[in-house]
């Protein structure tokens, strides 16, 4: 089947949801969830379904609960060993069809109701003139995420900067597409990066989201994203230097907006090297209250690199940090310690960005 073009939701290159029929039973949900892994994981190879498959429909036999799956489902999606899938799971009430499907309930949910902390959105223009915007990660609420990146811009763009510093350093993923939406002009080729599966099969990803077919046309709607009613604004301070500050903490959708200005000739990226989730993920709705978000294609940038699973982006200049100083001498072990360090560094990062574009303007 081929990719669709929307991306919204979940680190979506190329998005499609496939219409599964309400699954009555465990045994049909089971074997719904086999299929679906075996025949779509970019890493289905690292599997022994011959093996695996009895083993797991006998484990699940005497399950009656259709919420007691959940932790049989996460085991076989570990053994894809890619980091990136995951399973999507809303307790379901056994003896009533579940009123919408997990997927349609997600796009309306709001971060509180998700238990998601709000957004923390950032412009400003520099004393240089050096825009500042900062593009914090996205899932829910999506249109207003680009209804206030579309202000931002605007608001900057009017002050004519002589640069754009875009601050992805603290941008951990979600969809692509909300965050990539309002950059439209500020990319200078209409196809970007490309998406690869198992068997080799490219697609181009395209900047803008326009003449979708019927399909892609009614999961728009559902996000309130339709193109012409939210056009991509048009920014005229373009043909200057971008700054792309990134760290170990830009991930998934982080990392694919990266790759839609990577080898673009005004672009520099500044930080470390990114997490490493540069792998395209499709949603598979295996039930009403059941959606895998599995890894079906690796990334490739339109330098012709094609990234391996769990190999990130490496900046153009290495941004070195004594995040130790940072935390005033404060022991910095696990990912939460590492990530309020880098959080705390914000301003180094954005002082790197304007000293390097400083001696740019020398040149």
């Amino acid at each position: 089947m081929q990719k669709k073009a929307l991306l919204f939701l979940l680190i979506l290159i190329g998005f499609f949801v496939r219409s599964y029929a309400q699954v009555s039973s465990v045994s049909q949900l089971v074997n719904a969830f086999l299929d679906t892994v075996q025949q779509h994981a970019y890493n289905q190879s690292m599997v022994k379904w011959d093996s695996i498959r009895p083993i797991f429909i006998e484990q699940t036999k005497t399950v009656s609960d259709i919420n007691a799956l959940a932790p049989h489902f996460r085991r076989i999606i570990r053994q894809l060993k890619d980091g990136h899938s995951g399973l999507f799971f809303e307790k379901a009430d056994q003896n009533k069809e579940a009123e919408q499907e997990l997927f349609t309930k997600m796009a309306g949910m709001t971060d509180k109701e998700a238990g998601f902390p709000p957004k923390i959105f950032s412009h400003f223009m520099t004393k240089d003139r050096y825009a500042y915007i900062r593009v914090p990660e996205v899932l829910y609420e999506q249109r207003k995420y680009v209804d206030t990146i579309g202000v931002q811009l605007k608001a900057l763009d009017a002050q004519h900067p002589r640069a754009w510093i875009i601050d992805l350093t603290d941008n951990t993923g979600g969809s692509i597409f909300p965050m990539i939406w309002h950059f439209a002009d500020l990319i200078d080729v209409d196809s970007t990066y490309s998406t690869v599966d198992r068997t080799g099969r490219e697609d181009k990803q395209k900047v803008r989201m326009c003449d979708l077919n019927d399909h892609d046309q009614k999961w728009a709607k559902l996000f309130d994203l339709e193109y012409d009613k939210v056009p991509p604004i048009a920014i005229k301070n373009k043909n200057v230097p971008i700054v792309l500050l990134v760290s170990e903490f830009t991930s998934s959708s982080g990392e694919f907006f990266i790759t839609h200005f990577k080898g673009q000739n005004n672009v520099t990226i500044m930080g470390q090297m990114t997490s490493g989730q540069t792998s395209a993920n499709d949603q598979f709705p295996v039930g009403n209250n059941y959606m895998i978000n599995l890894t079906t294609a690796v990334l490739k940038d339109r330098t012709g690199k094609i990234y391996e699973i769990g190999e990130g982006i490496n900046p153009d200049i290495p941004i070195v940090i004594d995040f130790v100083k940072v935390m005033a001498g404060a022991e910095i072990g696990d990912s939460s310690q590492r990530r309020k360090a880098v959080k705390a560094a914000n301003p180094i990062y954005i002082q790197q960005a304007i000293d390097y574009l400083k001696k740019q303007r020398k040149k």
